[in-house]
C-alpha cells in the first residue's frame, strides 16, 4: 500500500536507478512500473476472492492503487476482466461442500 518508487527499490538493492531499471527490463522484459502493477493486481485478485465483503475500491487502495479508474484499466488489461467481473466469475465457480 506504500508509495513505491524506482529510486527507493534501487537503493534497497544497492544499485543505481538506471542500473536497476536496466536489470528489471532484461530479467522480466517489462519496465519497473509494469512489474509493480502486476504484483499489485495479483494482490488485488487474491483479496477480491478472500475478502468478498470488502469493496473493490478499498481493496485497490489497500494494494497501492490511488486512482480507481486507472486501477480498473490496468486490472482489465492484465486479467481480461474488470475487477467486478473477476469477482463474480470466481464466486460462480466456487463450490461449497
Amino acid at each position: 500500500a506504500e508509495h513505491v518508487t524506482l529510486t527507493d527499490v534501487a537503493a534497497l538493492v544497492n544499485m543505481s536507478t538506471s542500473s536497476f531499471s536496466r536489470f528489471i527490463k532484461i530479467r522480466t522484459g517489462k519496465n519497473f512500473i509494469d512489474c509493480l502493477n502486476e504484483i499489485r493486481v495479483s494482490a488485488v485478485a487474491r483479496l477480491l476472492v478472500d475478502e468478498p465483503t470488502h469493496t473493490i475500491a478499498d481493496i485497490a487502495y489497500k494494494c497501492g492503487f490511488n486512482n480507481i479508474s486507472n486501477f480498473n484499466r490496468i486490472f482489465k488489461r492484465l486479467r481480461g476482466f474488470t475487477p467486478q467481473q473477476f469477482r463474480e466469475q470466481f464466486v460462480k465457480k466456487r463450490i461449497i461442500v
